[in-house]
């Protein structure tokens, strides 16, 4: 290990390529502190499931609160935006409280099991709304998001935010369901739904050139964070009325029709809440109608993020499925419930040829459903050749890192071998545009004919210069590739 990590620092910093030895490391064989190292270094490809609102660590929003001159609710160990109230003190009295401080950084996380007698999922749910900040902030959040990827060597991340959440939603419930999707599509739009848009596009440009700022781009002080490569998933509060839900999804497709730095629609919010469940069905007519089944927009749906102890067997059996072939998914986040439904191995099989991806959270499923990391279906999904790629989730609530994630997938059986391609899925299976690097994505032995020969070179020549200057995609793999091949040479 000391000679890879010696090698790994060489290649790294005068960013050489060096050939990757025949052999790949036994992760089985290590132990916690190696992996750790390992993985840390470990080039991961990309994140693709990250809730933005979820990513920022407790300590940092109280230092946020204390700045912006917000109130902490002591009672419920929530930051609060206004101040005034019996049960609300000052953000600074609470951070120089050592107990109440490490109170509320409890309530903001699920650092503590039981804490005050919830458990994981109501804990995690529940603690968005205990995690008050100031929407210029937006910007700070997004800074540390992409500083904590950079730190452990990987620059490609779709994240999921909610713009105009709620013009959106008051819209939506203004104008009400109309009986189907296509008519209350209409009325959305006849009632202006779209001229939010500019607005949309605006907060995004506000919290990038925030993000910017904080990480000095553009200076000689600039932060690593400033070369991982952003874009958005437009998501969609799946509680409440579904006109309200589809407010959002109809904004977030023309949000993305106008703006490439949105790629892609999600829908949130705990899966097994009443509104979920009850409106499944609808949510995912919806999405089929305003994407075309996914021929139009990109969708990665949260679905399959469930237990028997959440919800009744019936939508426990088929939440994943009508994902797939209702609503048109491209992508999986979650799918733990895909083996207990009906027909699993048929859906597997669809997902396989389909090439509709599981972004798998190991760290959060064993927090919110209590699934050991030995129980998890990644396996599964491996066995199935149903694409996989780890993340995080919302890490600042599960207080972990991406290699977290990567470390219980190697307790899951994972290999080597299992976590490139992984890494690499995690590219491949983006929303970005262009053609990929790779003509066989989850596989990895054929890279297209024009850059056959270059993989991992420093530098691309000839037509492999021309294929990558037209593809924003094969661009990301191709840095990617580099890294691994750099990282492989300490082997």
């Amino acid at each position: 290990m000391r000679r890879f990590l010696a090698t790994f620092a060489i290649s790294v910093g005068l960013g050489l390529a060096t050939p990757a030895a025949a052999a790949a490391p036994d992760l089985s064989r290590m132990g916690a502190a190696e992996l750790a190292v390992f993985l840390k270094a470990f080039p991961k490809g990309g994140e693709l499931h990250n809730h933005l609102g979820g990513g920022t660590p407790g300590e940092l929003l109280l230092d946020w609160a204390v700045e912006d001159g917000l109130c902490v609710d002591v009672a419920e160990l929530a930051i609060r935006l206004a101040c005034g109230g019996e049960t609300l003190r000052p953000a600074a009295q609470v951070k120089a409280d050592e107990a109440l401080r490490s109170a509320l950084l409890d309530s903001l996380s699920t650092r503590q099991p039981g804490f005050r007698g919830r458990s994981g999922h109501d804990q995690f749910f529940t603690a968005f709304a205990r995690r008050g900040m100031l929407p210029k902030r937006q910007g700070d959040a997004l800074a540390e998001t992409l500083e904590g990827l950079a730190r452990q060597n990987t620059f490609y991340a779709e994240l999921m935010v909610t713009p105009q959440f709620v013009a959106s939603r008051v819209l939506g419930a203004r104008v009400g369901w109309r009986g189907d999707v296509a008519a209350t599509r209409a009325a959305l739009s006849e009632a202006g739904l779209e001229k939010l848009v500019p607005a949309a596009i605006a907060d995004t440009d506000a919290m990038l050139r925030r993000a910017r700022e904080v990480m000095r781009c553009e200076t000689p002080q600039a932060k690593r964070g400033c070369e991982v490569t952003v874009r958005f998933l437009f998501q969609a509060m799946r509680q409440g009325p579904p006109e309200q839900t589809m407010a959002q999804l109809q904004l977030g497709v023309a949000t993305i029709a106008a703006d490439p730095r949105w790629v892609g629609l999600q829908l949130v919010a705990p899966e097994d809440s009443p509104d979920a469940v009850a409106h499944y069905d609808t949510h995912m007519r919806i999405v089929a109608e305003l994407t075309d089944q996914g021929r139009k927009v990109p969708a990665a749906l949260h679905a399959g993020e469930l237990t028997l102890k959440l919800v009744a067997p019936e939508p426990f059996a088929r939440h994943v499925r009508e994902a797939v072939r209702t609503a048109g998914a491209r992508r999986i986040g979650h799918g733990v419930a895909l083996p207990h439904e009906t027909g699993a191995v048929a859906t597997a099989r669809d997902m396989a040829a389909r090439g509709v991806l599981v972004e798998v959270n190991m760290v959060s499923n064993a927090t919110i459903l209590e699934i050991a990391p030995e129980d998890h279906p990644y396996a599964w999904f491996r066995k199935m050749g149903v694409p996989v790629a780890l993340s995080t989730d919302d890490s600042g609530i599960t207080r972990h890192e991406l290699s977290g994630d990567y470390a219980l997938a190697v307790r899951n059986g994972a290999t080597y071998a299992d976590l490139k391609t992984a890494a690499r899925n995690a590219i491949a299976f983006g929303f970005l545009p262009g053609e990929g690097l790779w003509s066989d994505p989850n596989v990895y032995r054929k890279p297209v004919r024009a850059c056959a020969r270059q993989i991992g070179a420093e530098t691309p020549r000839g037509a492999c210069a021309d294929f990558l200057a037209g593809s924003e995609k094969a661009r990301e793999q191709w840095r990617h590739e580099r890294l691994l091949k750099a990282f492989e040479a300490g082997f």
